[in-house]
């Protein structure tokens, strides 16, 4: 079956969440192993009446509810893609807002010439008081970066900063498939410039099935995160380094040779709530 890229930075912005809410609570207690210790007699310790906390709680307006929940929405999220020219880089923008907008080309002569972006819109609506519908509009725009011809004649950490500064993205995906040039040293230069900038990056081997090579160039993204992060969590052979970033592989179109036709893994529409790239 085809490894899938799915919950990428939702599971990473938990993870800081629930850090950040911990961090927080003030006077966290540790529950005493004796609790006649610590505890009252029985016939003091008949909780807080209920119409005592009823009378506490300030019943919250509709409007304000409204309000908060269409806070986090109305916003437009950015994703760069970054990576060797015929890596797939369209193809997988294609697949994951399932529509060709992205202009694919076989060949050698293969490669995006300048950076452009495909959006993805999701509305949302409430009825407010006065029963009025209220529409805010969440997007993604997924830019597609031109291909890196000459690694070797450029500073990749330099250049990956200048791209996070440019579209302020929520997250960097760099692709890479069997036959295109990767090196150890470049990827590290673009984790660090996706650390510094505290951008989530999403490592993709795309491509899978082309060849073994694959398998090895994953080995590559995972050597890379794994100095940021010393223990990975796997689901779905999706390798989680924390905060910092993910590596998978995908095969974003069927993969046929022959007799033999592979599925791709199978692509979720982007959701900007939940950042869900592929599954």
């Amino acid at each position: 079956m085809p490894t899938s890229l799915s919950h990428a930075i939702e599971d990473s912005s938990q993870e800081t969440m629930v850090t950040s809410i911990v961090n927080e609570q003030p006077g966290h207690i540790v529950p005493n192993s004796n609790p006649t210790a610590s505890s009252p007699s029985n016939e003091n310790n008949h909780g807080i009446p209920h119409d005592v906390v009823h009378a506490t709680i300030q019943p919250i307006p509709r409007r304000g509810i409204q309000n908060y929940l269409h806070q986090p929405i109305g916003k437009t999220f950015d994703i760069i893609l970054m990576g060797s020219p015929r890596v797939g880089k369209s193809t997988l923008i294609n697949a994951i807002l399932h529509k060709d907008v992205a202009q694919t080309h076989a060949g050698r002569n293969a490669c995006t010439q300048e950076s452009s972006y495909y959006e993805y819109e999701e509305f949302y609506f409430t009825e407010t008081e006065d029963s009025t519908t209220k529409i805010s509009t969440n997007s993604i725009r997924i830019w597609d970066s031109p291909g890196i011809k000459d690694w070797t004649k450029l500073d990749v950490t330099e250049y990956a900063q200048d791209l996070i500064n440019k579209k302020s993205p929520v997250c960097l995906i760099f692709c890479a498939s069997p036959g295109t040039y990767v090196e150890l040293e470049q990827l590290k230069g673009i984790v660090k410039a996706c650390k510094n900038l505290k951008v989530f990056i999403a490592m993709v081997v795309t491509n899978m099935y082309a060849s073994d090579e694959a398998d090895i160039i994953l080995k590559l993204f995972q050597d890379t995160l794994i100095h940021h992060h010393a223990q990975p969590k796997v689901k779905e052979n999706i390798y989680y380094y924390g905060s910092i970033g993910l590596c998978t592989q995908v095969n974003s179109i069927d993969y046929i040779v022959g007799n033999i036709r592979k599925k791709p893994g199978r692509c979720r529409r982007v959701h900007v709530r939940h950042y869900e790239i592929i599954k």
